[in-house]
Order: structure tokens, then C-alpha cells, then sequence
């Protein structure tokens, strides 16, 4: 028992805290630019651009092409960083009692809370400027719901026994800025939010999974989550909110007149990962949670890959993938039906 005083007394010792300071380190891991995290904010805004292209028949060079993925990724990159930077200055004192999150730069003594203020302050001046900068003022403007929220949120996990219900919107908005940023105003932005909605549904669902790995740990502090309050009928309410997801992507999807490509690689890929995904998850093991998380940003990218290359072949390159791949079907059939002629008549 005195050795573990003496090691606690040892571990927040100001002159030891002050020995593992590494600003810089620090802003980056506060940040998440050590991880794949930001990504989640980014695929929506890809697949808003995507499914907005679609909606208004939009026509790229390969620069306009190139310059709507980049102002995407580059405002809801920095967005995620600045907001992650506030999400851990709120919550740094119940992180440093959660096993997963004591790492953490500020319960772990990186960085002080001074040094992360300062920090979000000036992420946040980036985070508006760059908005404007790349997605114009529409698209700025579409933002600023999302700003907003973002703000809330970490309070929302001391309020609230479902504050992922608050995170879904957040990142579902994200779709937004994407279709903005082809359609070039806000007339059409009704048609976006079956998107928005998908997407919502998509982050409360992943969301959830994730908080299983710290169950245990949030009961025992206090923090609130669907994790906690469903744990006996988990399934039952990730089944229904991934239905919700393919219904409304397939909805979105037709309206936006997606062609096959989107279709066939797209919707129906998300549809066969969620049954896997489901049978995937073990409430009463924790890691199972962060495995089907990771796979949830997996999926994520490969719908992605999918939406920019729907939006290169329909908008850059004008072609109708779906007479495309009628042509395809019909000279396979064709080749076929010629073969077996031919070893009939042998």
C-alpha cells in the first residue's frame, strides 16, 4: 500500500507532470492527427458533394473536380480537429478516470489547459476561415449548425442518458456543406436531408457501439450513453437503426438518380456490412466494440472511394454507366449463348 501512495504521489507531482510536457505532441494527439478519426467527418461531406452532383446533373474539369474533394476534406478535417481539441479540454477531468482515455494529453500531463485553450481558439479562427475560403459563404453558412452542436456536445454526455443522439446530427449535417458545395446555393438543400438523416442514423449507430468498450468505467463516473441504457436490448436497437440507414440511402440515392456503380458497390455493400457487423459485436466484450467501430470507418472509406468515383464517371468523364453496363450484360449474354450453340452443333 505505501509503494502505490508513493506512485500516485509520484504521477501528479507538478515537477514529473512538467518533465512529460510536449506541447507540440500535445495539440497533435488533442487534435486527433494521430488518427483515422477526422475521416468520419470527411465521407459525409464527400457523399453530399456526390449525391448533390447527381441531384443537379452537374458537369467537372478534372481541376473543379479535384478542387470540390479537396475543400471537403480540408474544412471537415480541421472542423473534427478544433472540435476535438474542446471535447477533451471539457471533458479532461472524467478522462483521466476512464482507463482508455487517462492517456490522454491533458489527464496525462502533455499539455497544460492553458496551452489547449490557446490552441482551440486558434483552430477555431482556422476552422472558420478555411470554410469560408474553400466551401464560400453557402457552405460556411451550412457549418455553423454543425459548429454549434459540436459545442454542446460534451455536456451533453452529463445532461443526457443518449448524448449520441446530439453527436449523430453533428456529423450527419456534414452532407451539407458537400451538396452545397456542388450546387452552389441553399434552393435544393431539402433534398439533402434524407442524406443528413442516413448519416445520423449511421454515427448514433457507430457511436454506440464504440461507447461498449467503456461501459464499466462510465457507470462507476457518471458519464451517460446509449451504451449503458440499451445494454440488455443493444441488437435489437442497432438492427433498427441500421434498416433506418438503408432506407434512407436508398431513397437519397434514387432521387440523386445514382447510377448502377453506386448501387451495386455503394448501397448494397452498406447493406450486407450491417447483419456482419451485428453478429460482430459481443456487449460483454468490450473489444468487440472497437472492432466493429474500425470497421464502420472502413466501410466509411470504401463508400467513399465509390462516391468520388461515381462523381469522376457521371461529372468528369459523362459516362452512362448504366448503358454501360447494360452493354456489358448483353454481350456476356450474347458470348454465352454463341458458346453453347456452338457445343450443341459440335
Amino acid at each position: 500500500m505505501p509503494v502505490k501512495r508513493n506512485q500516485a504521489t509520484a504521477n501528479s507531482d507538478p515537477a514529473n507532470l512538467k518533465n512529460k510536457r510536449n506541447t507540440t505532441l500535445g495539440v497533435i494527439k488533442l487534435a486527433r492527427l494521430h488518427t483515422l478519426e477526422s475521416l468520419l467527418c470527411v465521407y459525409p461531406a464527400i457523399w453530399g458533394a456526390c449525391l448533390g452532383a447527381g441531384r443537379h446533373h452537374k458537369s467537372f474539369t478534372i481541376a473543379s473536380f479535384l478542387g470540390i474533394i479537396f475543400a471537403n476534406w480540408i474544412s471537415m478535417t480541421i472542423a473534427h480537429m478544433t472540435f476535438c481539441t474542446f471535447n477533451d479540454i471539457v471533458d479532461r477531468n472524467f478522462d483521466g478516470k476512464v482507463e482508455r482515455t487517462k492517456v490522454r494529453p491533458l489527464p496525462a500531463g502533455i499539455i497544460t489547459v492553458r496551452a489547449a485553450v490557446i490552441a482551440f481558439i486558434m483552430e477555431m479562427a482556422l476552422t472558420v476561415y478555411i470554410s469560408h475560403k474553400t466551401l464560400g459563404y453557402e457552405g460556411a453558412l451550412v457549418c455553423t449548425p454543425v459548429w454549434i452542436l459540436s459545442t454542446i456536445y460534451p455536456f451533453m454526455k452529463r445532461v443526457v442518458q443518449c448524448p449520441q443522439l446530439v453527436l449523430g446530427p453533428i456529423i450527419g449535417m456534414a452532407v451539407l456543406p458537400g451538396w452545397v458545395s456542388v450546387a452552389g446555393n441553399l434552393d435544393s438543400i431539402s433534398d439533402a436531408m434524407p442524406m443528413v438523416l442516413a448519416v445520423s442514423a449511421w454515427v448514433v449507430y457507430f457511436d454506440t457501439i464504440y461507447a461498449t468498450q467503456d461501459t464499466n468505467d462510465d457507470k462507476k463516473i457518471g458519464v451517460k450513453s446509449l451504451a449503458i441504457l440499451l445494454h440488455d436490448h443493444m441488437h435489437q436497437f442497432l438492427g433498427f437503426l441500421g434498416s433506418m440507414q438503408i432506407a434512407l440511402l436508398c431513397f437519397t440515392a434514387r432521387k440523386a438518380n445514382m447510377s448502377a456503380l453506386f448501387w451495386s458497390l455503394g448501397v448494397f455493400v452498406w447493406g450486407m456490412n450491417i447483419p456482419f457487423q451485428l453478429l460482430s459485436l459481443d456487449v460483454k466484450q468490450p473489444k468487440t466494440g472497437g472492432k466493429v467501430f474500425l470497421m464502420n470507418i472502413l466501410l466509411g472509406l470504401w463508400i467513399t472511394l465509390v462516391a468520388i468515383a461515381e462523381l469522376w464517371t457521371t461529372t468528369v468523364l459523362h459516362w452512362d454507366v448504366n448503358v454501360l453496363l447494360r452493354q456489358v450484360v448483353v454481350q456476356n449474354i450474347t458470348a454465352t449463348a454463341q458458346n453453347i450453340r456452338s457445343s450443341v452443333t459440335f
